[in-house]
């Protein structure tokens, strides 16, 4: 199973298209929108196994420009 997660990226506000060019260019990420709100970005991440979504937002968080990120994990409510 793949594991897959949301995560919502507060950004420096200078740092938007900078930081959306970065996440976006991530070999994790399926895809990213910008939002209206209390986050700036929204990004899907898909990796091999739930145990690596973890180290996917890690390297999503050492880019510059980011400020703050939540995570929402995809659980198997299905098993």
């Amino acid at each position: 199973m793949k594991g897959i997660g949301f995560v919502l990226i507060k950004c420096e506000k200078e740092k938007i298209k900078d930081v959306y060019n970065e996440v976006t260019s991530n070999g994790n990420v399926e895809y990213a929108y910008g939002v209206d709100g209390d986050y700036d970005i929204i990004v899907k991440i898909v990796t091999s196994s739930p145990s690596d979504v973890p180290r996917a937002v890690l390297n999503l968080r050492k880019i510059e420009g980011i400020r703050s990120t939540k995570t929402l994990t995809v659980v198997n409510l299905e098993a």
